[in-house]
């Protein structure tokens, strides 16, 4: 059986600016999260929510992987 987690207002602002770190590799991490979700077929707006991200963010992901040099038409 899981339990619930309980984060403090402080356990929430720390984890809150992890994620809006803005180095280079948490950015990919962040972008190849977000494009595998597209891939399994969540929405733009699904994936946004779960990853707590802008639906423009994503999508502008999702249209610069897209048109990325030898990629395949869906």
């Amino acid at each position: 059986m899981m339990t619930q987690m309980i984060l403090t207002s402080e356990d929430q602002t720390t984890l809150m600016k992890a994620l809006q770190a803005k180095s280079p590799e948490v950015v990919q991490a962040r972008m190849a999260h977000a494009i595998l979700l597209l891939a399994e077929g969540l929405s733009v707006e699904d994936v946004a929510g779960l990853l707590y991200l802008q639906e423009e963010v994503v999508a502008g992901w999702q249209k610069i992987f897209a048109n990325r040099p030898g990629q395949r038409a869906a």
